[in-house]
């Protein structure tokens, strides 16, 4: 996960970058609804499995989980605006369904998605206009190598988040830090050429789990979630939409204690998962 650092400058992420490479909105599209899977999948699986997941979709180099504590607005562009506004919605409602603050109107966008037909250009330009965006490996312990690679991988969905650190006073127990980890910036690309037969409806759920949760940009094995709908190994029926699974985890991951190392709200986050997913009525 890298950190953008310089973006508050300009109320738009890339905008800068759009006008370069998109002067109309990308011509394919994924196809229509085809798979004969329900948009809920029944959860049903081990506690180790659930750490492993729960692990892989709130990162695990941090030593807090990054999540919205403040207010998103979203933009999308490359693609129609009626399927920009579908998009945007989509994410809006499920934003809301976990709490997220979501703004109307003319608001400055702190969420950028691109959908282009031109991705890997719009990374390699993205890259040249903000050589200061990663994290700094003295002090975050990880290589721009390994951030320019995630942006820069010929992946169908890829994405960089900025964070900001908050001390916060009052801290309510002996186990929470007087911190927490916010997130603050988040451009994602979308590859429409490389999405292949996916749907809209796919592509949507699969942009809410990068844009609410604090997904690994390589889920390989991830089984249970939409994140594994780009996976190879992934069954020919996918799921339609967010699995129940999706939908237990970015619950929980809104409704734990942020102000805790990342370990101690991972273990809080399966115990609650556990807890929805043997409830009598799902959700």
């Amino acid at each position: 996960m890298t950190r953008i650092k310089r973006l508050r400058q300009s109320p738009s992420l890339a905008i800068s970058v759009v006008a370069l490479l998109i002067s109309a909105p990308a011509q394919a599209a994924p196809q229509q609804a085809k798979s004969a899977a329900g948009d809920i999948v029944v959860m049903g699986t081990t506690r180790a499995r659930i750490d492993r997941t729960v692990k892989r979709m709130t990162g695990s180099n941090g030593t807090q989980i990054p999540r919205w504590n403040s207010s998103i607005c979203i933009v999308v562009r490359g693609v129609m605006p009626d399927r920009a506004h579908a998009i945007a919605d989509t994410l809006e409602l499920n934003a809301r369904a976990v709490g997220v603050v979501v703004e109307g109107g003319s608001c400055s966008p702190n969420v950028e998605i691109i959908i282009s037909g031109q991705a890997d250009a719009l990374a390699s330009q993205f890259l040249r206009h903000q050589p200061n965006m990663f994290r700094d490996i003295a002090r975050y312990g990880r290589p721009r190598s390994r951030d320019r690679a995630e942006l820069l991988g010929p992946q169908p969905v890829r994405w960089t988040v900025g964070t900001v650190r908050e001390l916060r006073l009052g801290v309510p127990s002996r186990l929470s830090q007087p911190t927490r980890e916010n997130k603050d910036r988040l451009l994602v690309i979308v590859d429409l050429p490389r999405c292949g037969d996916t749907t809209w409806k796919q592509l949507s759920a699969y942009l809410t789990m990068v844009v609410l949760a604090n997904p690994e940009h390589t889920n390989d094995g991830t089984s249970g979630t939409i994140m594994a709908l780009f996976d190879d190994g992934m069954a020919i029926e996918k799921p339609n939409g967010l699995t129940d699974l999706d939908h237990f985890l970015l619950k929980a991951l809104y409704v734990t204690e942020e102000q805790v190392p990342a370990g101690s709200q991972r273990i809080a986050m399966t115990d609650f998962i556990l807890r929805q997913r043997d409830k009598p009525t799902l959700r």
